[in-house]
């Protein structure tokens, strides 16, 4: 199975109703879908348009595999460069790991979790061989995380961007 495959990777095309149509004609309802986080009202009040256009598309998942959030880094020079669902009742940021849904047997099997920043450095780590890896969404390392985690090992390696907000970030993590 490819990298893609086990992070569900997808694409939302460059269109501002792609997703609405396709959902709409599902019968699902548009005021659901924006509560999802995947649909806008339009400021005029007059419709909804798609929140994520030109975004290779990360779905969050529970440690149960269901579906919770996306997150989407744009493609081209677009901004804001990354995007993410907003919190809602089956997602809040600072309890869920990306990744961990696939991650959790290695880290098992490895006696450790590898703890990164974001999706698309989680996906580098995994292509280099490491399976036991996830990231906090962009969020700082929580409680939360740490008995997330504490489900499947005690033992947790911090590879945060050496940056200075990375390096904080970290340093932080280590009281956790």
């Amino acid at each position: 199975e490819s990298i893609s495959e086990t992070l569900g990777l997808g694409y939302a095309p460059d269109r501002w109703d792609a997703l609405r149509d396709h959902l709409a004609a599902k019968r699902f309802k548009l005021e659901d879908i924006e509560a999802s986080g995947l649909l806008k009202q339009r400021e005029s009040g007059s419709g909804w348009y798609d929140r994520f256009r030109d975004r290779l598309i990360f779905p969050i998942r529970d440690v149960d595999r269901r579906t919770v959030a996306f997150g989407g880094r744009s493609i081209g020079d677009g901004e804001p460069k990354y995007l993410n669902s907003p919190e809602t009742r089956a997602y809040v940021k600072g309890e869920h790991l990306y990744g961990l849904d696939s991650a959790r047997e290695a880290a098992r099997r490895e006696g450790y979790a590898i703890v990164v920043e974001g999706y698309v450095d989680l996906a580098a780590v995994r292509q280099a061989g490491f399976d036991n890896v996830v990231a906090s969404c962009g969020t700082a390392f929580t409680p939360a995380h740490a008995r997330l985690l504490g489900r499947f090992t005690s033992r947790v390696v911090v590879s945060f961007d050496g940056d200075a907000a990375g390096a904080t970030a970290a340093v932080r993590s280590l009281d956790i």
